[in-house]
């Protein structure tokens, strides 16, 4: 889905309706490919309109991703159900027409690539913690050495420590320290 400018000036009166189904596996993966391992064709509907010579763009996406488990790597479906609202402008002079929370963009070759667009909001939808079914279960991975272990975990064994560090046979002499600095 691309779009130049100058087309979507015919649309000031009413907008410029869309309801596409688009496959961007192949763009997915040459930007994004150790995230995206598939994507199926993803479903695209909404609108663009000219307002005060810039574009207003409002649209729904849906679909599924598949992308590796944060854990083992092993392949996990992702459903894409989200929103996107931007705003395009030619001059810069335009930004301060917008809330600092709207997202608005500079288009500088005269076109807008909505493609491209629409494959980063996808990338973007991936949580940072991805599991397979069951894995939440499962032992955590070790090694020769080494071993993953959760953040709580990781929080109780740093409460532990601390607590060692001051009930050691030392640990009084920084109190008498403490004393002795007072008088």
């Amino acid at each position: 889905m691309k779009w130049n400018f100058s087309e979507l000036l015919k649309y000031k009166q009413a907008p410029m309706e869309f309801n596409e189904e688009l496959d961007l596996l192949g763009m997915s993966q040459e930007l994004f490919g150790d995230v995206i391992l598939n994507l199926e064709p993803v479903q695209v509907n909404g609108w663009a309109q000219m307002e005060r010579d810039d574009v207003i763009l409002h649209a729904h996406v849906t679909g599924e991703l598949t992308t590796p488990s944060t854990r083992s790597a092993r392949p996990v479906k992702f459903p894409l159900d989200f929103m996107i609202d931007e705003v395009y402008i030619r001059d810069t002079e335009h930004a301060d027409r917008y809330e600092i929370e709207e997202s608005v963009i500079l288009i500088e070759d005269d076109v807008i690539n909505f493609s491209e667009v629409l494959v980063q909001y996808i990338f973007l939808q991936i949580p940072l913690q991805v599991l397979a079914d069951g894995e939440e279960q499962e032992a955590m991975p070790t090694g020769d050495g080494w071993e993953v272990i959760s953040e709580d975990d990781y929080l109780i064994e740093q409460a532990k420590g601390e607590e060692t560090a001051t009930n050691t046979p030392l640990a009084g002499l920084a109190d008498l320290m403490a004393d002795e600095h007072e008088k």
